[in-house]
């Protein structure tokens, strides 16, 4: 069996297998560069990609989640998913690849707001980024990561205006959007002017929209003085909650949308709150056992057949809500079958290892784990077998000894 998995005890699971660790104390995160042919400037980027070691395990594929103002939010995000994604074996939400990007100098408002406003000469530019993000930095993203054909957009403010632009004017850029604090006000209620007619036009079926809003209203007041107010200090919170109002009339466009009001907090305060949210109600059917603990494995009163029903089920349900194959992790697959043979459960064991194969066909360490298998079963022959059929993939000195071993007894 493999040496250096270490298989904790099922009540406090933490995903610690062979060629993966989520304990590390310091992220997988770096910094591309590209240059932008449309915006005629070189743009850093910063990745998060989850730790995976690909020497053992198929190489996955990940959703992407883009950030705007990806250097304000960029470490607080990569924070939560990796919680909510790895450690202490959560599936609250998916593992996933972070694109944060951040601002040059001088060009936020340039690159964020989608009309020009008298207001500000350098505004304007966001159709020109969308532009870049379309054209240049998703097919770059895509072809240099290992990605998934589902991305979320999140921004807050002028951030979160963008969002909104580009769900309504660019629908299927992404299929989930994230819009925190959108400065809905902006030049004159612009944006929102379109949203409004737009909500009552368009088929939004298959996009997602998450809509955090922050209490910026002044001390005393309630929602429904500020829908009332006409100072220019309300504003910003009017616009949304118009925006919130206009959802709420528009049923028809099948958009799946949810929002929440955080009266504990403002503008400033409020995306770290809202980004936990929004990507729970993104990915609200990942959690996998859904509201059930995970000991159910290693629980009697569950076969084989019933764990692998779960599983069947729960991973045609996702491929069908995210709109891709979506396949359990071959390395918690692994972890799991390990952690069944030491208890010598060995139907749910090989239930576990065979179902790997046939999601990972293609991969060496799945008929390895199987042979490790049979080899605990006392069948050499079938674990010979399978050491085999892993060695004609990819050679391993450590599986090649074991298949010797064999060979000389």
């Amino acid at each position: 069996m493999k040496r250096n998995i270490l298989i904790m005890a099922f009540l406090c699971l933490s995903l610690w297998v062979k060629g993966q660790s989520h304990t590390t104390a310091i992220l997988p995160v770096h910094i591309d560069t590209l240059y932008s042919d449309i915006l005629k400037e070189k743009r850093p980027v910063w990745i998060y990609t989850p730790s995976f070691d690909t020497s053992y395990f198929s190489k996955p594929a990940y959703p992407v989640l883009y950030v705007f103002d990806g250097d304000g939010y960029f470490a607080s995000l990569a924070t939560l998913i990796q919680q909510l994604s790895a450690v202490n074996g959560n599936t609250v939400l998916p593992q996933m690849i972070i694109v944060g990007i951040p601002n040059t100098r001088g060009h936020r408002t340039r690159d964020l707001t989608p009309s020009n406003s008298s207001a500000d000469k350098t505004s304007g530019g966001g159709e020109q980024f969308t532009r870049f993000l379309q054209t240049e930095l998703i097919p770059y993203i895509d072809k240099n990561y290992a990605t998934a054909p589902y991305r979320t957009l999140m921004g807050h403010s002028f951030g979160g205006l963008m969002v909104i632009n580009t769900l309504i004017n660019h629908t299927n850029l992404f299929n989930a959007y994230i819009a925190i604090e959108p400065s809905m006000f902006y030049n004159n209620d612009d944006l929102l002017k379109q949203t409004e007619i737009a909500l009552k036009q368009k088929d939004l079926k298959g996009s997602k929209l998450f809509l955090g809003i922050a209490n910026t209203m002044n001390p005393g007041m309630d929602t429904a003085q500020v829908r009332s107010d006409t100072t220019e200090i309300t504003h910003h919170i009017r616009s949304i909650l118009k925006l919130t109002d206009s959802l709420k009339k528009n049923s028809s466009n099948n958009l799946k949308w949810a929002y929440k009001y955080y009266p504990d907090d403002d503008h400033a305060s409020v995306p770290l709150a809202a980004g936990y949210d929004g990507l729970r109600f993104v990915f609200a059917k990942n959690r996998f056992p859904r509201n059930q603990p995970m000991n159910q494995f290693f629980d009697k009163a569950y076969t084989a057949n019933d764990l692998k029903g779960l599983i069947i089920g729960h991973y045609n349900m996702m491929s069908e809500e995210m709109g891709y194959q979506v396949l359990p992790s071959e390395a918690l697959m692994n972890m799991f079958g390990y952690a069944l043979l030491q208890q010598k459960d060995n139907e749910k064991a090989y239930m576990f290892f065979d179902m790997n194969i046939s999601y990972y066909p293609k991969s060496f360490n799945v008929y390895d784990s199987m042979g490790d298998y049979y080899l605990a079963n006392n069948n050499k022959a079938k674990a010979a077998a399978y050491f085999k059929k892993a060695l004609a993939i990819k050679y391993r000195k450590e599986i090649k000894d074991k298949l010797d071993n064999l060979e000389k007894n």
